[in-house]
């Protein structure tokens, strides 16, 4: 390998936060799970409740993806299935077997950025996205994280956006084609979790 490639893949680990890893590590686990055991179903662990600053809740859950660093191969694969058959159990049926093989395997290939889709005259995606942050409060199977998020919406245009649509399709045939994507970055070093495991 690159003498530079491992240099920087080097620094990259040593600048993240301790936290972002151990939330990282248990997104990945929870992701996995749910694909494996679940039908790719979301669970309690994969829908944060959104608050704003001020305290008011604007979800009580939202079902969010955790976007890979590197999502163009992803794209390709459910674009693929998408076009290949009609038949939206064999979509299905593809989509989790890839989930579920080494999808959730690096966390490295995360960094803890996830995103959203939204009607398009969604009141919630309206207040999160005038407000520009808010709060994810993961709770599941005894471990809870608090994270402050910045709150943007992905360009269609954008590898980011067409990874969330195109994972979506592939888990509801009739996702209609007007939608908007939100990102929420968390604030890592205003990040709490209990256990926190330092």
């Amino acid at each position: 390998m690159d003498d530079k490639i491992v240099a920087r893949d080097s620094m990259q680990r040593n600048e993240r936060h301790p936290l972002q890893d151990h939330f990282l590590g248990w997104q990945c686990r929870v992701r996995e799970y749910a694909m494996r055991n679940n039908d790719g179903r979301p669970t309690p662990g994969m829908c944060p409740r959104a608050s704003l600053e001020s305290g008011i809740e604007v979800a009580a859950g939202l079902t969010l993806l955790l976007l890979p660093l590197e999502p163009h191969e992803s794209i390709q694969q459910f674009r693929f299935w998408s076009q290949k058959t009609h038949d939206p159990q064999e979509r299905y049926k593809k989509a989790i077997e890839w989930l579920s093989s080494a999808f959730y395997q690096h966390i490295e290939d995360f960094n803890g950025v996830m995103t959203g889709l939204f009607p398009k005259e969604s009141a919630t995606g309206d207040t999160l996205l005038k407000n520009g942050s808010c709060t994810l409060e993961f709770n599941y199977q005894q471990q809870s994280f608090k994270l402050p998020c910045s709150v943007g919406e992905m360009s269609k245009e954008g590898e980011d956006f067409d990874f969330t649509y195109w994972h979506n399709f592939l888990f509801n045939p009739y996702l209609s084609p007007e939608v908007r994507v939100l990102s929420f970055e968390p604030d890592w070093s205003a990040a709490s979790a209990e256990p926190s495991q330092f």
